[in-house]
């Protein structure tokens, strides 16, 4: 891992992409390659990763799936979508639609796939990605739908996001 924020370090990131490296993305890179140093063939270390991330992403799931309890919760779901995605230090992204009913947003550039290809790794994005079907899927009134990501040598991740509830 200390090694990890060092090429980090070096590298030309920002302060807010270190800061996001550090806390969402390099742990997976940094327990795949302790796998692959262990013996761990790289098919046997990645589902390993996928297994843990699977695991952590499933603890967000139940907490965004409670908070969708609170009645127009969509509305301030979208607040912190837009919030999350300004700017293009960590995602470049362009919002197609934000209303009661939708939130569509294409992310054209993903600091997840960015680093991950920085760390010669990129067949570990797809875990990240897929953790979004886990963290956004299976919620009552609330549709995730995505059919490209970045990490998995789409165009672009686009993001749909349906409230199914009625309420914004």
């Amino acid at each position: 891992m200390k090694q990890l924020i060092k090429e980090i370090n070096q590298g030309s990131w920002t302060e807010k992409q270190k800061k996001r490296q550090k806390r969402s993305i390099i742990s997976n890179i940094a327990l795949y390659r302790c796998f692959i140093d262990k013996g761990l063939s790289k098919n046997e270390a990645k589902e390993l990763v996928k297994e843990y991330s699977f695991y952590v992403a499933q603890k967000a799931h139940k907490l965004l799936k409670t908070f969708f309890h609170i009645p127009g919760f969509f509305r301030i779901f979208r607040l912190f979508m837009k919030k999350g995605m300004s700017g293009d230090e960590i995602w470049k992204s362009r919002i197609l639609s934000d209303d009661g009913e939708y939130y569509r947003v294409d992310v054209l550039k993903c600091l997840w796939a960015d680093t991950c290809n920085f760390f010669e790794c990129p067949e570990l994005c797809e875990i990240f990605c897929l953790c979004d079907h886990i963290v956004f899927g299976n919620i009552k009134g609330f549709v995730f739908e995505r059919s490209q990501t970045l990490g998995m040598n789409g165009e672009k991740c686009d993001f749909c996001f349906i409230n199914r509830k009625g309420e914004s």
